[in-house]
């Protein structure tokens, strides 16, 4: 005890180390503060894995190599930010680390778990309802940084999203009846699905433009940026679909073959067709209007980006035909499903 506080004193060798530690300490703290849509991967990658792992019944450790895609975006992101980035105190341990754990808790997960199945109905609530988890937390981390991106995320892209998931169900390709928890009429897609389009692009174009500070030669690149984000929004989707097909989350219109894990490969074409031509014309809005990367948007400028969704969704539309018609043929249970949509307006 101290003479003077009567308070516990720690040896001089802890002391030392607790203070040779905490710089360490604080700076992964930071970097996960400043970049938590990195970040996001990593979580929602491990308990992805966990879930089959341990939720599912009968258990689908089958799914667990699924991992390797969010992860891959995460340990590219850490990367690049460890060799690139002028902020990054310890660049060595910037770099290690993340790749550490992202090797590292996957295999503790792996070797040592408990099976602990929840219900199918369980495991479709929990799902809706942690998209507004990861909402919310990229609502705060936008708050915090730049205001206005809220706008863009929560409002411009929602209006696609929104589009792009009622026009899903009602074209056939799929439904979502099962997830009846946040359905609200008119819309034939609940609104946490609605909302994902908005914290899967929040998440992916975050890491863009973050990739276009370190690396400037990018931002002369639209489409290469456009690509990114696509390929890495798709890559966390790569191990979402599995598990959301399984229990039931969305249901493929039974002439669409399986093609990954129970997942048509329409499915993934989608999702490529529908983010890069998103993700394109708004960086070349931010070019025209003069908007920086993660900077402010005026109302002049959201009005702007709002305007451009119909641009984006036809360039879509003529990708993703184009691209089954490749893939399937004319012929296909793709453009099958469009031709009998067709066919239904024209009966009406």
């Amino acid at each position: 005890m101290s003479t003077n506080t009567g308070e516990t004193q720690l040896p001089l060798s802890e002391v030392g180390v607790r203070e040779a530690i905490l710089p360490y300490l604080r700076a992964g703290w930071r970097a996960m503060g400043e970049d938590l849509p990195a970040w996001l991967f990593f979580w929602n990658a491990c308990l992805l894995l966990n879930t089959s792992l341990t939720n599912l019944s009968p258990a689908r450790p089958d799914f667990a190599p699924t991992i390797v895609f969010p992860m891959a975006v995460f340990v590219l992101f850490t990367t690049v930010r460890a060799l690139k980035s002028s902020r990054v105190r310890f660049p060595k341990l910037a770099l290690v680390v993340p790749v550490a754990m992202a090797l590292g808790l996957p295999t503790v997960n792996l070797l040592w778990h408990t099976p602990s199945p929840l219900e199918v109905a369980t495991l479709r609530t929990v799902y809706e309802l942690s998209n507004f988890l990861w909402a919310a937390l990229l609502i705060r981390y936008f708050w915090k940084r730049e205001k206005t991106l809220l706008a863009f995320f929560f409002g411009v892209a929602l209006v696609y999203g929104a589009v792009l998931e009622n026009g899903g169900i009602v074209l056939g390709f799929f439904d979502e009846q099962n997830l009846s928890a946040t359905m609200v009429k008119p819309f034939v897609a609940p609104v946490a699905t609605m909302i994902g389009w908005c914290v899967v692009l929040g998440m992916a174009t975050h890491l863009v433009w973050r990739l276009r500070e370190w690396l400037p030669w990018m931002k002369r690149r639209a489409l290469l940026s456009a690509v990114l984000v696509g390929v890495f929004a798709t890559m966390l989707d790569l191990q979402i679909d599995p598990i959301a097909t399984l229990t039931g989350c969305w249901v493929w219109h039974e002439t669409l073959p399986p093609w990954f894990h129970g997942v048509p490969l329409v499915n993934f074409v989608a999702w490529l067709c529908a983010l890069i031509p998103f993700a394109w014309v708004m960086f070349r809005l931010q070019d025209r209007v003069g908007v920086v990367d993660a900077g402010p948007w005026n109302r002049r400028q959201l009005g702007a980006a709002l305007l451009a969704v119909p641009y984006a969704l036809v360039i879509a539309l003529i990708a993703f035909m184009t691209s089954m018609a490749l893939l399937e043929g004319v012929t296909g249970p793709s453009w099958n499903l469009l031709a009998d949509f067709t066919m239904s307006l024209v009966r009406l």
